[in-house]
């Protein structure tokens, strides 16, 4: 057992570091949250599409700046909306989708964006199903909260090793228990929203081809319309490999400018 508990603190230890860097998140400093207000405040004035974009660009510039919320990506998506973006738009809401995935505004409005028949069911992994709180929380709460479990697992797993108690040996189990769980849903987090790469189509009409150039053959007997998202599988120069919702081959090759990869 002892060699259990080691184990337990070695492992807990290694994994701290890795949950903590990748579970961090920049705060709004000073000016940007100055440049939010304005940009709230613009967006309550706005009248015309122009206005609007001018409100999605200010937002879009905090993001460039390394600044990331919820808020900031919803009401970056509302101001495209009204300024006609709305592949744009879908785009921001489905990143907001990470930090607030149990808004019922959001995700209205993101129901609005892709229209009736939007938004084509994608085949749930079996981690999905085993992870079922998976959208009870936002992504950074996720690593928080797998580095809270094994900061805890660590304190119980050196208390054990000095002090031979059964409930805390047990507690110390049971701990990296939760903790593996935590890990394995930021884990899965992190796989679906920063190593696999999303995108929508943003041009009202673009002709999937079966090879990067303009030479090849369309895949598709219809273009693509606005609003249409998809998975990358590969970049080459101006052209992406995408992978489209449904059954069968759905890959094929748009130009990159006319679609946002997020």
């Amino acid at each position: 057992m002892k060699r259990v508990l080691l184990g337990i603190t070695v492992v807990v230890c290694l994994a701290l570091p890795l949950v903590g860097y990748l579970g961090c998140s920049r705060s709004l400093d000073f000016q940007t949250a100055a440049d939010m207000a304005k940009a709230q405040e613009a967006f309550d004035r706005a009248t015309r599409p122009e206005d609007y974009l001018k409100v999605a660009s200010i937002y879009a510039a905090a993001r460039r700046r390394g600044v990331v919320s919820g808020a900031a990506l919803y009401n970056e998506g509302n101001a495209l909306m009204k300024a006609g973006q709305r592949g744009r738009a879908i785009a921001a809401y489905r990143e907001a989708t990470r930090y607030r995935p149990a808004d019922p505004r959001l995700k209205a409005n993101l129901d609005y964006a892709l229209g009736p028949g939007g938004g084509a069911a994608v085949r749930r992994p079996l981690i999905g199903y085993v992870l079922f709180w998976q959208d009870w929380m936002s992504y950074p709460a996720k690593f928080h909260w797998a580095g809270a479990t094994a900061m805890a697992t660590f304190v119980l797993g050196l208390i054990a090793l000095f002090w031979r108690r059964r409930w805390c040996r047990r507690l110390a189990v049971a701990g990296l228990a939760v903790t593996v769980l935590m890990g394995a849903a930021a884990g899965y987090d992190w796989h679906r929203f920063d190593y696999q790469k999303h995108g929508v189509i943003v041009v009202p009409e673009v002709v999937a081809r079966k090879g990067n150039a303009e030479s090849y053959q369309p895949k598709f007997t219809e273009p693509l319309v606005e609003g249409t998202e998809f998975t990358v599988v590969e970049r080459r120069g101006d052209w992406l490999l995408v992978r489209l919702p449904g059954n069968g081959d759905r890959d094929a090759w748009i130009e990159k400018n006319t679609a946002v990869v997020y």
